[in-house]
This record gives structure tokens, sequence and C-alpha cells, in this order.
């Protein structure tokens, strides 16, 4: 599978992306963990990418875009579990967050990455989990799914050079 595959289900409201990459579980790991890999491929073609991590268990990332229009954009997440190499789990968190699980507002997107090997292969499932189906439908008709296939396909592009 080298291409994405999104799924919506009626009745659950998740995002399912899923994409093979012809690479070991290890380094897409380290990709989906490290912030000079991150910016190869994190977010749209449009924009430059910076990320801030702290890869642990309540750990904060942000993650700030500047567009090629001057225009910005940033987000914070934290981090709900890091199971090394096989998944991430993260929420959103409010501008600012000090870290830690405690206290964090409901979250709107909850979102897990699994990283399964076989074959030479990885498989890479993003699982985005939102309050509604409302609420999901929103996301996807604004282009969410859509931005985590171009970050797939633009992982796809930068893997060869680690190679």
């Amino acid at each position: 599978m080298t291409q994405n595959i999104i799924e919506t289900p009626a009745d659950d409201p998740v995002i399912r992306i899923q994409r093979s990459f012809a690479a070991p579980r290890a380094l897409i790991w380290r990709c989906y963990t490290e912030p000079a890999h991150m910016a190869h491929f994190w977010g749209p073609r449009s924009a430059k990418s910076r990320s801030r991590l702290e890869l642990r268990t309540g750990g904060v990332w942000v993650t700030e875009w500047t567009y090629d229009t001057g225009g910005t954009f940033s987000y914070s997440s934290v981090y709900t579990e890091i199971a090394p190499p096989i998944r991430i789990a993260y929420r959103d968190a409010p501008d600012g967050w000090p870290g830690g699980l405690d206290g964090l507002p409901p979250a709107t997107l909850v979102t897990t990455i699994e990283l399964a090997e076989a074959d030479n292969q990885t498989t890479v499932l993003v699982t985005v989990r939102c309050p509604t189906l409302a609420e999901r439908d929103g996301i996807v008709q604004r282009g969410f799914a859509l931005m985590v296939s171009t970050g797939n396909d633009r992982l796809a592009e930068y893997l060869p050079s680690l190679q």
C-alpha cells in the first residue's frame, strides 16, 4: 500500500488514515519523534514546520507552521502515551500548556499513531477521534484528512534521503 487509505465510518466519529512505507519501523519512529525529521513532512507543502516536543506521557508538543505568504499557525498537543516503537498517542492542549494530563479541558481531537512492521514495510495507522460525528465531518470538510495524507506523501518522498 503506497497510497493513503482514508476511512470515516458512518457510526463512529473517527478518521483513520493508513499508509505503508518501504522503511523499517525504527526509522519511521524517529521521523515521528524527532523535530529535525518532522520538519521535512509534518504539515502542508506551503509551510515550513518547526516542532518542540517533550517525548513522554504528559509532555507537550508544539508545532508552528510559517507559510510562504508569511502567515503562521501553531497548535499544542500533550502526549497521552508513548510506547516505542509501536504507538504514540496525543490530544490537543491549550496554548501555553505547561505539561501533564491533570486539569486539561475536554479534548477536541485525540490521535493515535500506530506503527506495524512486516516484510520490510512499516504501516502507519493514524486514528483521530472527535467528540461527535458532526465535528469529525467538519474537520474532514476543512481538509484535515487531506493534510495528513499530504504529510504521508512528503514522508514517503523524504525517506529515501535517510536510507
